[in-house]
């Protein structure tokens, strides 16, 4: 046997005494990827990440923590214990150096997690969370004791550089149940939860707790049965909680998880009520059916009797094809009732259950905010998996414009209906470029530059005005060189190193920087030297005729200067001396008009340098439910009119915009949020007060 036991999982998500329908946030149920450690491959990983301290973090603060925790464990090797560790011991210090500076919002967490390996599940906490074991007919907890205070609180995640880690581990045996839950478990009567624990179904352990619970409470719960059981409740199997695992092949086995809920989930490896009631409304129908199919068997066979009684051909023709017809009746009539009636069941169930969660959501106080806020984004989880079986509802779309506007007020965020602009066929676009009423785009899918001329509000694309431009391509031979992969774009004022000046750059992964001008023929080419310092370039920029290479493979940023019309020497080194900061995470760069660099990080974070040294800068005045946690992209609007910051999130999907200190000025989101599904680049024209926005294969434009 290739693993020991399967996982069936539940959940509930209760805030103010009423069920949320959406995961709660920070759950995550994982199997281990395609390329986990050694020893690692049939391990299950269950986590529950919990809020604490006085600043609760946007609920993509706990997912990110959770599957981050798993991607840590997974990726160890060593023992299911040193792995543990590994995962707490990261987890805690990026949160701990995240708080440590003082121009971040401090965040704190709680975290419990269950490791099923083999026959064997390990249990670890930090700061918090309690774990009910019911195996071999006895029930263990940890902690040890739910009555002791120093037990069940501890030094949450982020508030000390060492994490307090306890662990422990048991033997699981056929049909163990495993409950994850914050500490309000605690205050639990202990018979009570035993007795729920021990019910027939993982189902009906859940609606047991939900039972128990008059306040909040957060709960996972996991059922270990061996493989091939068949499931006492309807559900489906899946091997992960990630919705595009379900996209990928898996080489080697791994453990199924079966996932039954007691609100809906939007994975597509889960069953939420909405199908389960199908596929109980279905049942319900076939035996109706097979009821009447014995009334019509009765009578046929009373038919088949007088039939006997007064022989006929007319009556032993209806008889004999009355037997055959009326069954084969049925049949069609069961398919066409499965084939028209189902999908339209399960999307009429979706709305209802929508509804049911926006009523509840109407019902919280309006000044439990936490509660408030997790009610109505689990509306609008659930109103996106109604539009995902079918888009376009009226009902669907005012609950979403309800959410968002409720939501929007607390958080302080600006909704805009984005404009697309133009659209490019198989493109991935990543940088923007805007250059007076033209807007420059790199397609890094296939390597091409492309030009276009934009109207005069700005909202639009002039006709037939889009145009690739033929120097600026993978491929394109220009002077004595030919064009590798093209790394970006940016824009030079002063031509110093250049054949001339306000001409647009494009520099492949060999050196080679092109230049463009919309208005001139000249077409200047040159080499750069010193590429084989190079590690991992990813960005440009040119200010004041030098130019400016951001290399996180080798912490560096490679300044060119210029001679006669060229960059002719090697590279020299921006950061110098001992003290050069770590530059892995870097995405993005920019440098202002008095020449301060800042330098855009994945998680963020924005670092401030003048000639190589570090100043202060640090993100302020951010609404209490809002903080940049991720980032693609950075814009650095150097326009003395309203000079600011833009930082792209493609994880929230928002735009934000900062002065050049870092103080919030607002956040940005579309009412149709999926056009930011693949956000990358901004730019700013803020003459006509429009952001330039790129997504996917498109550019969009809103108004500030």
């Amino acid at each position: 046997m290739l693993f020991d036991f399967e996982s069936l999982v539940g959940h509930l998500y209760i805030v103010s005494g009423r069920s949320i329908n959406a995961n709660p946030p920070g759950m995550l149920v994982e199997v281990a990827p395609r390329k986990a450690a050694r020893g690692r491959e049939m391990d299950t990983f269950f986590g529950l990440v919990l809020p604490s301290g006085p600043n609760p973090a946007p609920v993509s603060f706990y997912e990110r923590m959770a599957q981050l925790g798993a991607e840590q464990y997974f990726a160890s090797s060593g023992s299911v214990t040193s792995g543990v560790r590994t995962l707490f011991n990261a987890l805690n210090t990026n949160l701990f150096e995240h708080n440590e500076s003082a121009a971040n919002r401090p965040y704190e967490a709680l975290m419990i997690c269950a490791i099923l390996h083999g026959s064997d599940v390990f249990l670890a906490r930090v700061g918090g969370g309690v774990a009910m074991l019911q195996t071999h007919g006895t029930t263990q907890v940890f902690p040890s004791s739910f009555d002791n205070d120093e037990a069940l609180y501890g030094p949450p995640l982020g508030v000390q550089p060492v994490p307090d880690i306890k662990m422990t581990h048991y033997r699981l045996d056929n049909g163990a149940r495993l409950i994850l839950a914050d500490n309000s478990l605690a205050d639990f009567e202990m018979a009570a939860m035993e007795t729920s624990l021990a019910r027939a179904n993982l189902g009906e352990v859940l609606l047991g707790f939900k039972a128990m619970t008059t306040g909040s409470l957060t709960l996972l719960s996991v059922e270990f049965v061996p493989p091939e059981t068949v499931d006492q409740v309807a559900v489906r199997s899946g091997h992960s909680t990630r919705p595009e695992a379900a996209a990928q092949a898996t080489p080697t086995p791994a453990p199924a998880v079966a996932v039954a809920s007691a609100s809906s989930n939007r994975s597509g490896q889960t069953v939420s009520k909405t199908s389960y009631r199908v596929h109980r409304g279905a049942s319900a129908v076939a035996l109706k059916l097979a009821d009447g199919i014995d009334t019509l068997g009765t009578v046929v066979e009373r038919i088949g009797e007088e039939t006997a009684r007064q022989p006929g051909r007319i009556t032993t023709f209806l008889s004999s094809s009355g037997s055959v017809l009326i069954p084969v009746a049925l049949v069609i009539l069961v398919v066409a009732m499965w084939l028209s009636g189902t999908g339209a069941s399960e999307f009429e169930l979706c709305v209802g259950e929508a509804d049911g969660a926006a009523n509840l959501a109407r019902g919280i106080a309006s000044n439990d905010v936490t509660g408030t806020l997790a009610a109505w984004n689990a509306v609008l989880l659930t109103t996106e998996r109604c539009n995902e079986i079918r888009a376009g509802d009226q009902q669907l779309a005012a609950l979403t414009r309800e959410g968002q506007t409720i939501i929007d007020q607390l958080n302080e965020i600006e909704r805009r209906d984005a404009v697309p602009i133009e659209a490019f066929p198989n493109a991935t676009l990543t940088t923007a470029v805007i250059r007076g009423e033209d807007l420059y785009v790199l397609d890094d899918g296939n390597d091409q530059v492309y030009r276009i001329t934009l109207s005069e509000d700005g909202m639009s694309m002039l006709p037939n005005t889009r145009q690739p431009i033929a120097t600026m391509r993978r491929g394109a031979s220009v002077g004595a060189y030919t064009l590798d992969d093209i790394l970006d774009i940016t824009w030079s004022e002063d031509g110093s190193g250049l054949s001339q000046g306000n001409v647009l750059l494009a520099l492949d992964r060999n050196g080679v920087l092109v230049e463009y001008s919309p208005t001139f023929l000249a077409r200047g080419v040159q080499k750069l030297l010193g590429t084989e310092q190079w590690k991992n370039p990813i960005k440009m920029a040119a200010w004041r005729g030098r130019l400016y290479i951001l290399d996180p493979g080798a912490d560096q940023i490679w300044r060119y200067d210029p001679s006669g019309g060229t960059f002719p020497g090697a590279p020299l080194e921006y950061f110098l001396g001992t003290r050069r900061p770590t530059l892995a995470n870097a995405i993005d760069f920019g440098i202002d008009d008095t020449g301060r660099v800042y330098i855009l990080f994945a998680d963020g974070v924005i670092a401030m340098f003048r000639s190589g040294e570090e100043l202060r800068f640090g993100f302020a005045g951010f609404p209490p439910n809002q903080a940049i946690e991720s980032s693609y992209a950075m814009f650095l609007n150097t326009n003395p009119v309203a000079p600011g910051i833009y930082v792209s999130d493609r994880v929230s999907r928002t735009v934000y915009e900062t002065s050049m200190a870092g103080t919030f000025i607002s956040s940005y989101r579309t009412y149709d949020e999926t056009q930011f599904n693949l956000l990358s680049d901004v730019a700013v024209d803020e003459t006509k007060r429009v952001i330039y926005a790129l997504s996917g294969n498109s550019i969009l434009a809103f108004s500030k």
